[in-house]
């Protein structure tokens, strides 16, 4: 072959399907910011790009994580984004466009590798099949969401999707090598699910023993050899990072103390919701089209086994979803092709057609929720859009912030200082100028370290609950709570001789919070109006707020003032009423003889207020 020709093969491997494109972008987009589980390699990634050889800057060196990583994934796409990276430093773009950039380049390669795995089930399937399953993965939502994101389980994607076209086409040694390397560079687990499609092929002896022990070996001397001798210079220590993560989560169980699921869960709740309406699809191709049979026993062998393992989360069995949609495919295909042989037939086409609808419905639905789960990144970006000082600031951020979106990338200002140290004492942490601290209202415990130095300078929103109501278009809302408070401190702009003055301009800020603005003062207005008129509805609204008001009125004296003795009875006496039983009216979280309380008025329970921290609830 001529080098042109080669060129064109090299070529026609870097295509991939523009509307899956356009698809991961969106997600992309709709959420840019990453998890603590993506923690390490999206750190590593930014501090290849920016530190270079310079490991003593690396963020792992002081938040290693609970496990070590490989280096290998971050350096890969570190390499490839660069470019574009580098483009934008130049072109004086924000720091963030790099993450969108990372983010971009594994999307990328991901679709490569599936592009790869179309082609080759398009030899076996037909063209046909393909086209249903293009539709029918860029439909759903969780392959979609997490093909992008800087996860240990989508590197090792990039690989078993190559091993999934190399079995199809019976490339044994090349199915091999790319085993080899997925397992033990990126996941071990892997040896579960890609070694069932071994034993199937030396079951019906499409490859010996001999055969398959003689390509195994040298391909794992190679790939353990690689991930050793990299991940050792980057860690500074002797280590195989899969070996410690496989001892911590099989011989010393410690994956569980994350949570721990029951051990159907992955079939009745992570698969149904990967999959949606397309999880019919496949029981249908199992039963019509037995060529499916072959391809899905190894997956779902692989969950069988995998179940053991107490500790459960979508992402774990994701190399399963193109295997399962791929049979749905071949459904769809067969209930399309057989369309016009009768009016039920036909019904049944429209239906697959139909469930692409569905699947697109939900995932857009998932998307929202997933949208609100990022508080930490939002937050910040809300302080660096709020302060647009060019001088030095400081800026610390919880654990939690850090958990839900923050990282290098997002932290935009060289000239600040930007700290996620754990376990500071409250001395240290009031010398910050900018605080990001959790917090479900401004009564939180964790805010009142806070009050004398600082004011809520900003409030970020994260996910509460879905609420569904008959009388709304649509049905089904996303409600948001107070998640992280963005607090601003009083020194830096007030002599520190004014510490009485500093309290009163607190003061007067928390309660110029509580005064209601234009919108709700016609609100209430309103309400008055109809309840006037005999409106029950708005008779129970305009009590809800009244009782709101109340509880507030208190809740702010007993807070500013700091006796709490008797909050539970003070607060509540005057207000023993079976109303408060019925209707959500606000939550309040207060220290009570040295323990927080979180008081609740609930939506159809008998208490109103709860302990937090203990076993038992405590009714008013």
């Amino acid at each position: 072959m001529d080098s042109s020709g080669r060129l064109k093969k090299y070529l026609h491997f870097l295509k991939v399907d523009v509307k899956l494109v356009c698809i991961a972008l969106v997600h992309l987009v709709v959420c840019p910011y990453t998890k603590v589980e993506e923690s390490f390699n999206v750190q590593a990634i930014h501090d290849i790009i920016y530190h270079s050889f310079n490991i003593n800057q690396y963020d792992h060196l002081e938040f290693p994580g609970v496990v070590p990583r490989t280096f290998i994934a971050p350096l890969f796409v570190a390499t490839l984004s660069f470019p574009l990276v580098f483009i934008g430093h130049i072109l004086g773009i924000s720091k963030l466009i790099g993450l969108y950039c990372v983010r971009m380049t594994i999307g990328y390669s991901v679709l490569v590798s599936l592009e790869a795995f179309k082609s080759s089930a398009q030899k076996h399937f037909g063209e046909g099949v393909t086209t249903w399953f293009t539709f029918i993965i860029g439909t759903q939502f969780h392959f979609m969401f997490y093909l992008s994101r800087p996860l240990p389980n989508i590197f090792a994607l990039i690989i078993v999707l190559w091993s999934y076209k190399f079995w199809f086409e019976q490339k044994h040694e090349n199915f091999i090598a790319t085993s080899a390397g997925a397992i033990i560079i990126f996941r071990g687990e892997l040896a579960i699910l890609l070694g069932l499609f071994l034993l199937s092929d030396l079951v019906k002896q499409r490859i010996t023993i001999e055969r398959a022990i003689r390509m195994a070996v040298p391909c794992g001397v190679v790939s353990l050899a690689a991930t050793v001798i990299i991940d050792s210079i980057f860690w500074k220590r002797l280590l195989w990072p899969e070996g410690e993560v496989l001892w911590f989560n099989i011989v010393e169980n410690k994956s569980s103390e994350w949570g721990t699921s029951p051990f159907f869960w992955y079939f009745y709740s992570a698969l149904p919701r990967a999959l949606g309406a397309s999880l019919l699809l496949v029981l249908f191709s199992v039963y019509f089209d037995r060529r499916a049979i072959e391809f899905l026993l190894p997956p779902i062998g692989f969950v069988l086994i995998y179940s053991f393992l107490g500790h459960k989360e979508l992402r774990f069995i994701i190399y399963v979803i193109p295997l399962l949609d791929l049979a749905a495919a071949m459904g769809c295909h067969r209930l399309w092709e057989n369309r016009l042989k009768g009016n039920f037939q036909m019904i049944l086409a429209v239906s697959a057609v139909g469930h692409l609808l569905a699947n697109s419905i939900l995932s857009l639905f998932l998307l929202s929720v997933s949208s609100t789960n990022y508080p930490g990144g939002f937050a910040l970006a809300k302080l660096h859009s709020l302060e647009h000082s060019p001088k030095n600031r400081s800026v610390h951020m919880d654990v939690f912030s850090a958990q839900t979106g923050i990282s290098r990338f997002s932290q935009l200002n060289p000239h600040w200082e930007y700290n996620k140290s754990e376990n500071l004492d409250v001395a240290s942490l009031q010398r910050f100028e900018y605080l990001l601290v959790e917090g479900r209202s401004k009564y939180s415990t964790t805010l009142k370290p806070f009050i004398e130095t600082h004011e809520i300078f900003a409030i970020e929103e994260a996910f509460n609950q879905v609420h569904f109501s008959y009388s709304s278009f649509p049905p089904l809302k996303v409600r948001l709570k107070p998640s992280i408070f963005i607090l601003k401190n009083l020194h830096r702009n007030v002599p520190i001789f004014k510490k009485n003055r500093r309290r009163k301009t607190l003061e007067n800020k928390l309660k110029r919070n509580e005064m209601p603005d234009k919108n709700e003062r016609k609100v209430k207005d309103s309400l008055r109006k109809r309840s006037s008129q005999g409106d029950n509805s708005a008779k129970i609204n305009l009590k809800k707020e009244s009782l709101k008001d109340q509880v507030t009125r208190k809740a702010d004296l007993y807070i500013e003032s700091d006796e709490t003795e008797n909050f539970d009875t003070d607060v509540f006496s005057d207000l023993n009423d079976e109303f408060l039983n019925d209707y959500v009216l606000d939550s309040y979280e207060v220290e009570h003889e040295g323990n927080p309380v979180h008081y609740l008025i609930h939506d159809s329970l008998e208490d109103i207020g709860e302990w937090l921290g203990n076993d038992s609830d405590e009714n008013l």
